[in-house]
Order: structure tokens, then sequence, then C-alpha cells
């Protein structure tokens, strides 16, 4: 049984309401909340109030247990909510105000190439960038840099890469502002060619730079299943590491039949490697051309959020060394992605939804 209960901060009008609905007989109603007053009517409802607050516990509310104070947020929203979280903070944590401040980190990686891996980074970062966050793009391509391919093809310019970055230097040292590039994000350069930088220098550059920006899309290489299991590549190096910590992966399966096998290889061997599925977005990627698309059931795996197609004309953008272009099915896919890595910075994919009614677009918009 679903009610709707009144909203905003109308706090007596909500506690009136469930007073006057009881929890009926063999359901249960839990309510939690960190607004002090006297909460034994509700209690007295059948209601179980939680206190979600530090200080005294009020009349009527009973504290947290000890298992949800441990459980991560994403755990708790799922258990109580059953929605999707990319969110490993404890909340025993955030009660207690011990969360560091460090920006959200967003690896993306896919299983083979040409799926748009490069360019969907840019575009995250830009769209992100629009919505006011600072944000620092690092490519991780160490084998080839892909970003330092498309801002400077010739590889004349004068640019910073990670190799110039040392422990203990600002990690601006290690990043080239975006406005000397044409883009409103900053740009973390993967080393020159014959020049090796350790993954664990990488790790350390992101740990500053996480406290620098808002938000940093780590560009990384292919993996496959396999590399899951090799400690020397890029896998182990970067990504495992920051899933394990609570941070969101987008992969990127490019359809196909073999492809998305492959695909699914990988996102059952992230699975086995007990990676939260909830940390585990999905994208598809349709090449140009491509007959009878068929989605897979990523259910097991992650979250999927979005389906982009690739056309003639966003290859000739690329091409072209175009940022920023206007494709209502690319702008729905980064949106939800976006609202799903960033869920409180006010992105909405309603917005852009090419199968929404006008409604939703203005209700969007007024929430933007």
């Amino acid at each position: 049984m679903r009610w709707q209960v009144p909203a905003a901060d109308n706090i007596q009008a909500q506690a009136d309401y469930l007073v006057r609905h009881p929890v009926p007989s063999g359901f249960k109603g839990i309510i939690f909340t960190d607004r002090a007053g006297n909460w034994l009517p509700i209690a007295n409802a059948g209601y179980i109030v939680y206190w979600c607050n530090t200080g005294q516990i009020p009349v009527g509310a009973m504290g947290m247990s000890e298992q949800m104070l441990r459980m991560s947020v994403a755990d708790f929203a799922h258990a109580y909510w059953g929605i999707q979280l990319a969110d490993k903070r404890l909340v025993v944590d955030i009660l207690q105000n011990k969360v560091k401040e460090t920006a959200v980190l967003l690896p993306i990686t896919s299983n083979t190439g040409g799926v748009g891996k490069t360019t969907s980074s840019r575009q995250l970062a830009d769209r992100a960038s629009q919505a006011g966050l600072r944000v620092l793009l690092i490519d991780g391509n160490i084998r080839q840099s892909s970003q330092r391919s498309f801002f400077d093809p010739k590889q004349d310019k004068p640019l910073h890469t990670i190799a110039d970055w040392r422990p203990g230097m600002q990690a601006q040292v290690g990043a080239n502002r975006g406005r000397n590039l044409g883009v409103p994000y900053d740009i973390c350069f993967a080393p020159p060619a014959g020049i090796g930088v350790d993954w664990q220098i990488y790790r350390q550059y992101i740990q500053a730079a996480r406290r620098l920006w808002d938000f940093v899309v780590l560009d990384l290489d292919r993996i496959s299943a396999d590399d899951l299991d090799d400690r020397e590549n890029i896998a182990n190096g970067l990504l495992l590491p920051y899933i394990q910590a609570g941070d969101p992966c987008l992969v990127i399966v490019k359809a196909g039949r073999q492809t998305q096998i492959d695909a699914l290889n990988l996102l059952t061997a992230m699975a086995e490697h007990h990676l939260p599925k909830e940390l585990i977005g999905i994208k598809d990627t349709v090449p140009v051309g491509l007959q009878d698309y068929r989605r897979l059931d990523y259910t097991r795996y992650g979250t999927f959020l979005g389906t982009e197609y690739q056309t003639v004309e966003a290859s000739n953008h690329i091409a072209n060394g175009d940022i920023r272009w206007d494709d209502p099915g690319l702008a729905f896919a980064r949106e939800n992605i976006l609202n799903w890595a960033l869920p409180d910075r006010g992105f909405n994919p309603d917005r852009f939804n090419p199968n929404a009614n006008d409604d939703d677009r203005r209700k969007g918009r007024g929430r933007r």
C-alpha cells in the first residue's frame, strides 16, 4: 500500500496524516527522521521511528541499530527503498559528520575498442562543467594518449602530462587549463610515448585531484575478463581498487554478437570479484549500420543507463574536432549517467528524453 504523505517542511501535517493512517495489520511502517519532537503518537499508530541524528533520542523514536549504522548508503537505500545508488559511504560516518569532502570519481572503460569511450569521457566532462562543477578529465590510456591525440593531434603543444607531477606537488602541475584548449573542464594527459608512470603515481595524483576538483572523469583503456586477475595491468592498478572503495564505474558495451558476449564475460567476472552491482553503470553503443540491435538484460550486473547510436553525423563532428553538438539520443544517455553518478547535483534525464511528453520536459526544466 502506498500513500501520498504531505510534503515540504510541514512536519506537523505529515505527523497528523500518519496518525490518521495507522499501519495496517500485516504491514510494517518505518520512518527515519532527524527532526526532534514527540513521536509517540506515530509510534502508537504502529510505526517504527528511527532517530537519524546526534543528541538525545526523541520520545517515541529509537536509535538506529549497529547493523544499520555499519551499512553503506547504497545498501541502506536498497534495503529500505529498493533503489540503487552509487554511494558506499557508511551511514555512521555521515551521521557523525566524518565523511571526507572528496570529488566523485567516474572511471570509464570497455571490453573492446571503437565504443566511443574517449568521446563519451569528454562529453560527460563537458556537461558536468555546464552544470557548474569543476571537472578534471584524466587520460588513463597509457599505451596511447587518446585525449592528447584529439586536443593536440600534431603533438606540438607545450602541454602538461601526469609525468610532470610528483607526490607533494600541487595537482595543477599535472593538469592543463581547459580554457586554453577551448573546453570548460581541465585535462590531465597521459605520459608521452616512451615515458612510464606507475599506477601508484596515478592513484596518488587522483587522490590529490579529488581534493581540488568537484568531479573527476577517468578515461581508462579497454579491459577484458582475464585482466581482472592480472595484478600488473590497468584493471588491478586503477579500476578494481576504486570500485572496491565505493566509486562508480561506467562500462560501455559495443552492440554486436561477439562484442556483447565479450562484455557479458567482463561483467560476469566483475560480479565474481564481488564488485557491488550498484556501482556498475552500463551503456550500449550501437555502431553505424548495425541492424537488429537487441539490448541484453544487465540486471544481474549493474544499472543500464541508456543507448547511444553512432551516426555518420557524429563521426564527422568528431573528425572535425567538434566538442559539442546537438544529439537528443546522446544527451539523454549522458544526462542519465551523470544523474546516476552524481544524484544530488540536479541532473534530470527527463529534460532530454526523446520519448518524454512536453509536461515531463517542463517539469525537468523547473527542477534545474
